[in-house]
């Protein structure tokens, strides 16, 4: 088996925890995943100058 697993795995086992990849044919194969950054709100207002 792959990874060296002796049995099937589920896709949910701790042990693939950021191995994980998508296939993208645009870029011909499999590739990690892309790290989404958390969105921060934009509550922040900008200063005005006077």
């Amino acid at each position: 088996m792959a990874l060296g697993f002796k049995k099937t795995i589920s896709p949910d086992d701790p042990r693939l925890k950021g191995h994980e990849t998508t296939y993208q044919a645009s870029r011909g194969g499999w590739f990690k995943r892309a790290q989404q950054e958390p969105q921060q709100g934009k509550t922040a207002k900008r200063e005005t100058r006077r």
